[in-house]
Order: C-alpha cells, then structure tokens, then sequence
C-alpha cells in the first residue's frame, strides 16, 4: 500500500509578513492533495455529486514544525487511516525534498446524503478504491467544549467564500480565527499546534463572529469560536511558540 504524493511550489502570496508559508495554506495544499487522490481512484467530487453523495469535514488536529518559505518545493503525502460507518479518517504529511517533516495533520470526514444533509453509510464500493494504511499522525484529537466568548470580529460572508458544496469553505473558518490573534503574537511567535471541530456549515449572507479567548491554563494557547446568530459553527484552539 502506498501513500498519494503531491508536489506544490510555493509561491511569494502564499507566504506572510516573513516570508514562511501561512498554515492556513498548508492545510489548503492538504485538502487539495485529498481532492486529487480521490479523483485518482474514480471516486473524485463529479461521481459524488452524480449520485448525491458529499464528504462534510469535521475536524482538523495539525502540528507545524519547521514551515517553509517562498519557492520552496514542498511533498504532501496522504493516505486513509480508518472507515467506520460515515466517518472515514485521513493523514497528511508535508515533507521538503529532502523528506524531512514539515507539518503533520490528522481529519476526520463525514459522509452525506447532500440531499438530505443528513450522514449515511459510505457504500462499500467507494470503500474499497481506498487502500487503508493504520497510521495515525496523534493519539487522537483536541477535546474542544463550548465556550463563552464575547466581543470579537464580525464577518459578512462573500461569493468567493464559498466551495463547490454551497458552503464557506473550511479554510475560511481557520482564516478568521488566526485574524483575531493579537498582532504581537503573529510578529514574535509561531503557529505549532491547531485544532478545529466544525458544527454547522456557514451559507452565504450569514454574518459571522470571530471570537477568541486566552486558555486560562497556558497563555500561549488560544480557544476560538465561530458562529452565527449565537449558534455555535466551529470551535478552534490555536497553540503558539
């Protein structure tokens, strides 16, 4: 069994103020490299759409070690890790050329009746395109709990938001998350640990908070929420060195 590797070229807008490749991005190279997975073994966005079938992600668990900076060329690996019902999981690496671990994540999908908007059984046929190879990035992922945040950004949702399924895209939410860190935080340390957990998609025309909040226990962690009309959408925990 064998991993799908991608190979991406970074460019100069995909970087920040110091030139090292933003970790939201990263995670965009990721879900890019899983879209093109799928396409290689038939199951790929126009199949399921054919047949009213979607993937929902639920959560993200990513570790960023050493990011790289513009021009650089980057390897991102990725393999299934488990099925289980209507959860399926998946790894990603991001290697340099030299194969050393840049960033790790860990995801977990549910899959849809898009219909219904409802999950249901990933059929057996799309099951076995997949080759299953157990290894895991982390133990498991970051228990997020609702939390009271107030004040925060308000954002209105735009056209260019949203994905092929008719929802923000999931990049969009880490987006508005990483925009409340206080900018001393974003000059003078770096992103090392993130964790997402969506729970509602966010439509077009919705206004969003952003709110953040300092964990009580390790200043350098900070817990995110993203909502609409008070309802939680997605909660966040970003962990800075």
């Amino acid at each position: 069994m064998t991993k799908f590797t991608k190979e991406f070229l970074v460019p100069y807008y995909d970087t920040d103020p110091k030139g090292i490749l933003r970790p939201e991005i990263v995670l965009s190279y990721m879900a890019e490299t899983s879209s093109w997975h799928s396409d290689s073994l038939g199951v790929g966005h126009k199949l399921l759409n054919a047949n009213g079938y979607g993937w929902m992600l639920n959560r993200w668990e990513a570790e960023f070690i050493k990011l790289p900076q513009a021009k650089e060329k980057v390897i991102i690996r990725t393999w299934t890790s488990s099925f289980d019902r209507f959860y399926a999981t998946r790894e990603f690496n991001m290697e340099n050329e030299e194969g050393n671990l840049l960033a790790k994540a860990s995801t977990q999908w549910i899959f849809l009746d898009m219909k219904k908007k409802r999950p249901i059984r990933i059929p057996k046929e799309i099951q076995e395109k997949y080759s299953f190879i157990e290894e895991h990035g982390f133990d498991g992922y970051t228990d997020l709990k609702p939390m009271d945040a107030t004040g925060g950004r308000t954002i209105s949702t735009r056209k260019s938001d949203i994905d092929n399924n008719n929802h923000v895209n999931n990049i969009r939410y880490i987006e508005w998350m990483l925009e409340q860190i206080p900018e001393d935080v974003l000059r003078n340390k770096d992103l090392k640990r993130l964790a997402v957990n969506y729970k509602k998609e966010v439509l077009l025309g919705d206004t969003v908070r952003s709110s953040l909040a300092v964990d009580p226990v390790n200043g350098d962690r900070f817990l995110h929420l993203i909502s609409v009309d008070g309802e939680t959408n997605a909660l966040g925990m970003t962990d800075w060195k």
